[in-house]
């Protein structure tokens, strides 16, 4: 295949996989608000795998083709990209200083993330071959930490934030007959799959032209997959960051975000269990520890703006997202530089 037709299919495979990921959300927010499963199950974990499903494909595909480079490199390249997101539009809402309001309810999620990107950084550094039932050692410990970190923080989900959706569920119910909530649950449960099989086509497709793209333009792998890969995967989560913030809701942005990224580093886990050679920490290009160093920096400004209350003028508070921004064009510059 040639490197034209290569990437106007990676370019189409990119629409196809946002629309298609847009559309998935929208069923799954209408599963969570028209079933009985929890809030937190139903809403948390559900609009978690929508959102991230492409990450999910991708990685995976890239994982079966043996292509370690593209697979890591979506995952953390990922969480580049929506903190990058995510400061660029603070820059953007700058006057409504939306980021002096956020809970400080999301350092849980932020201190998960770190965690996550430390241990990912230290596994493509050390690359060590340490396994357990076939399983690598960072894989493992990744493993733990998610699903500890997710259990944790579910356990801290205010208890009045349970009641009050137990309430507007309640209403919810009394307003709608059961009858038609359970035809409404039926079509988004169809469509949730339909958009899903779209998506695990369309991601494949991400991954398996990026390889191709690597091979024929000279283009590394690791700045086809943190790069061009991870942007066409996370336009989902951009739109859903963009939505918030325009209804000034930074709350939901930051969550999104940080429930996003922890979940994309977690992908890499699954695509380690698809790589047929080693472990998938141990055959990736050095520029892959560049990726994770990045994301534990910009994640560090992630906590920084959940953590403080009030700045002094307008260019203190928009000082972290413009560290942010800059950080991430430079880091752009030098993955192209290298590659």
């Amino acid at each position: 295949m040639s490197a034209t037709l290569a990437i106007f299919l990676f370019i189409t495979a990119a629409v196809v996989s946002a629309v298609a990921a847009v559309r998935l959300s929208t069923h799954a927010d209408s599963i969570s608000r028209n079933t009985k499963l929890s809030g937190f199950l139903a809403g948390t974990l559900l609009l978690a795998v929508a959102t991230s499903l492409p990450e999910l494909t991708a990685t995976i595909s890239a994982s079966v083709i043996g292509n370690a480079d593209i697979a890591v490199g979506n995952g953390l390249g990922s969480l580049l990209f929506n903190i990058f997101v995510l400061f660029a539009l603070d820059i953007y809402f700058r006057k409504k200083r939306l980021f002096l309001t956020v809970s400080h309810d999301h350092t849980y999620t932020g201190i998960i993330a770190l965690l996550l990107s430390t241990v990912a950084a230290a596994g493509l550094y050390l690359q060590s071959n340490l396994t357990l039932a076939g399983i690598s050692m960072t894989s493992l410990a990744i493993a733990v930490i998610y699903i500890l970190g997710i259990w944790f923080v579910s356990k801290k989900k205010p208890q009045a934030e349970e009641e009050e959706s137990g309430q507007a569920e309640e209403k919810n119910d009394a307003a709608s007959s059961a009858q038609h909530q359970k035809e409404n649950t039926a079509s988004s449960v169809k469509g949730f799959l339909l958009f899903a099989v779209i998506i695990f086509i369309s991601g494949s497709a991400l991954s398996i032209t990026g390889d191709i793209m690597a091979n024929t333009t000279g283009i590394s792998a690791t700045a086809v997959g943190s790069i061009l890969v991870a942007l066409a995967t996370s336009i989902p989560d951009a739109v859903g960051v963009f939505v918030a913030l325009r209804l000034a809701n930074a709350n939901m942005a930051i969550g999104a975000i940080l429930g996003s990224n922890i979940f994309n580093i977690a992908v890499i886990v699954i695509g380690d269990l698809f790589y047929q050679k080693n472990s998938i920490w141990t055959d990736t290009e050095d520029q892959t520890i560049l990726v994770a160093g990045a994301g534990f920096f910009l994640t560090v400004l992630v906590m920084v703006i959940i953590k403080r209350d009030h700045t002094r003028n307008s260019f203190t508070y928009i000082l972290p997202s413009l560290i942010a921004v800059t950080g991430y064009i430079a880091f752009l510059i030098s993955i192209i530089a290298a590659g």
